[in-house]
Order: C-alpha cells, then sequence, then structure tokens
C-alpha cells in the first residue's frame, strides 16, 4: 500500500490504484493522479501566459487530434480563455437566468433542466447532481463568466444542442485491478476491491447482454492486465463506450459516497488541482469530451438514485486508461471499502447487484439518448 498527503489530508491507494479509475481518485480519496503525465514522447507544459511551441504539443495523426490541438495553440497565442459572460451565454442559451446575491448562486434554467452555480466556486448543481466545473465562475470587469469548456461541454448540451452521442451496441467493463494488484481493502470485513470489481462487472455484463448489447470485461477472472492494454482492447473492438468500475478507500475513515470520473479536457485542470491551468495534451479521449460528461452524469445520476450514498460528485482526471480511448469513457467510485457503513454494504451480494443495475440503467439510456438523435 502507498500513502499519499494532499492539503495536509492522508490518502491510501494501492498500486494498482491508478488502474483506470485508477486507483480510484478524489479529493478525499486514496487515488492520486499519479498517472496524470504526458505521454513519455512530449512532456506535459505548465499552462501559464506563455504560448506553447508546436514542439510542445504530441502531435497525432488523426484529423480531429489535430483540430483540437490546433485550435488549443491558437488560443493560447491569442491569449485569451475566452471566458464568456453568464448573461450572454444565457440569452444566446435562450436559458433563464437568475441570480441569488445573499446565496451568491445563480442559476440557469430551461425545459425543466436546471444548473445552479455558486460565484467563485467550481462546483455546480445539474438538476441536483453535483459536478466539477473546469474554472470556477468568477467575475470579470462588470459580468460573471464561465471558462469556454464548461460553455461547450456542459451548457451547450444541456441547454442547447444536445452532445453528439454515436449509437451503442458494443460495451466494454473494465473490473479495476486483478492479480497482483489488490486495489483497496478493508481487512476486517476481507473485502478486496479486485474481487467486488469483478463480481459488479460480471453482473453488469448480464444486465447489458439480455438488454441486446454485445459486452466485453477486460478480464473475467483474477488476473493483472495493464492500463494500456485494457483501452487497446476496447479499440480493437470498435467499442462504443467503456466503463471502468472502481471502489474508493481512505485514511479518513469517515470518507465515503459516490464518485463518477470523465478524462480532463485539454489546457483545464482536473478536479483535484486548483492550478488555473493544465495539460496542454489533446489526448484521443478529448475527442468526446461532451459525450463523456454526459455518460458520467447519467452514470452518477443513476448510483445516487439506486444506492441512495453520499454525492462526491462529477469528476475529471486524466487517468492513463481514459486517455487513448477511441470511445466514450468513465470511471466509476461505487463506495468506500474504508467506511466501516459503506465497506460493511460493498460486502454484500446485494448493493453490488444494485450497483451493476444502476450501471446498466444509465448506460441504457445513454444509448437510448443516442437513438432519439439519429
Amino acid at each position: 500500500m502507498r500513502i499519499f498527503n494532499r492539503s495536509g489530508t492522508l490518502f491510501i491507494g494501492g498500486v494498482a490504484a491508478s488502474l483506470f479509475l485508477i486507483g480510484c481518485q478524489s479529493t478525499q480519496s486514496s487515488r492520486v493522479e499519479e498517472v496524470e503525465e504526458a505521454p513519455v514522447a512530449s512532456p506535459p507544459v505548465e499552462v501559464v501566459t506563455e504560448v506553447p511551441s508546436e514542439q510542445d504539443i504530441v502531435r497525432s495523426g488523426d484529423a480531429e487530434m489535430r483540430e483540437l490541438e490546433e485550435d488549443l495553440l491558437l488560443r493560447k497565442k491569442t491569449g485569451d480563455e475566452k471566458a464568456r459572460s453568464l448573461k450572454a451565454i444565457a440569452k444566446r442559451l435562450n436559458a433563464k437566468l437568475e441570480r441569488f446575491p445573499e446565496e451568491k448562486e445563480w442559476k440557469l434554467s430551461k425545459e425543466g433542466r436546471t444548473l445552479v452555480l455558486k460565484e467563485n466556486s467550481r462546483i455546480a448543481f445539474l438538476d441536483g447532481i453535483k459536478v466539477f466545473l473546469d474554472r470556477s465562475l468568477k467575475k470579470s470587469g462588470a459580468y460573471w463568466s464561465l471558462g469556454e469548456s464548461d460553455e461547450k461541454i456542459i451548457l451547450e448540451p444541456v441547454f442547447g444542442v444536445s452532445a453528439t452521442v454515436s449509437q451503442v451496441s458494443t460495451v466494454v467493463i473494465d473490473p479495476g485491478h486483478g492479480g497482483s494488484q489488490d486495489g483497496t481493502k478493508n481487512e476486517s470485513l476481507g473485502v478486496l476491491e479486485k474481487e467486488m470489481t469483478l463480481d459488479v462487472s460480471l453482473r453488469l455484463s448480464e444486465h447489458l447482454e439480455k438488454a441486446g448489447f454485445k459486452v466485453v470485461l477486460t478480464r473475467y477472472d483474477d488476473r493483472l492486465v495493464g492500463l494500456d492494454d485494457r483501452a487497446k482492447m476496447a479499440n480493437g473492438l470498435k467499442a462504443d463506450l467503456f466503463v471502468s468500475v472502481h471502489f474508493n478507500a481512505a485514511l479518513n475513515k469517515e470518507a465515503k459516497g459516490l464518485e463518477t470520473y470523465l478524462l480532463t479536457p485539454a489546457g483545464e485542470p482536473s478536479s483535484s488541482s486548483s492550478e488555473p491551468g493544465g495539460d496542454v495534451v489533446a489526448y484521443p479521449g478529448n475527442r468526446f469530451d461532451a459525450a463523456n460528461f454526459e455518460l458520467a452524469y447519467r452514470i452518477q445520476s443513476s448510483l445516487l438514485e439506486r444506492l441512495g450514498r453520499e454525492d462526491r460528485g462529477v469528476k475529471k482526471a486524466r487517468f492513463r486508461v481514459l486517455k487513448s480511448l477511441d470511445c466514450p469513457g468513465v470511471l466509476a467510485e461505487c463506495g468506500f471499502v474504508s467506511n466501516r457503513d459503506e465497506g460493511l454494504l460493498v460486502s454484500t451480494a446485494g448493493y453490488r447487484e444494485r450497483v451493476a443495475q444502476a450501471l446498466a440503467d444509465a448506460i441504457l439510456e445513454y444509448a437510448k439518448s443516442s437513438k432519439e438523435e439519429s
């Protein structure tokens, strides 16, 4: 086991914790973004006021990737973060905008959907579900503004044009850890994360197959599968979705709840970081930023509805297993085995069945939305 310290709080995680949910990272979780490194071919560049050179960007042969990278370079050259006025965004999307000065909150609403934003905070609530923004809602001159990525990935799909969601027929389920990598554990309960994730994944596979999907697991037994091999398997199968299943742990035994991760957009800080910038590399998985958010949001909402546990939010991290995917992908943290009550729940077959049902419900809803758009 390895121990980390973040902002004065200790975290614990297995080496395997870097496996996709990789070690299932959270602000108080055992998973620190150890693998949040750029590919060896080119180290990540700190986003400051300088303009990154072309050599700082890992170039891709994929046309979509080149377009992402060129757009990012252009933004840096102009020195424009493209923070948008909240009022201007609301007007363009024809959404109602209200401010609540005492609570220091803003609310956008349209056709039954609501987004509550907190001033000077990256935390927002979309239809009651906690989501982490890339940038804080900040006052810029006379206006309150949001970052461009939040506008494109959250506001536009919710209040404007829906995110482009490809039809779903093949789903790859990734049981976290395995083999020599146990993941998190609760020794007093005899709970090993690698066993819990496999059990949930097998149950989930059964539900999805009954619904007519082709389902493949990255492992069907207790074996070690490399992070890169997991993504390669999904890409080789031309998967339409990738879902990695994990459970959490922390030295703080009071830590509990559910959280779902998507890949951090290029140039933005991950949810665990307070830095104003981030890795400027646009990874293959970033081609699906809006779809990644849509899938993560549906999974987080479904888990909360089925399990009734604490909402730790839809978060972003540069987990290695998500970077090279050729399809939308997320990592779901389905409870803390280190918490006495939640660990006991995780150890029961009934809880794990509800987790599997919640994940299946979310995937079915996501797939349904793709058919409605086609």
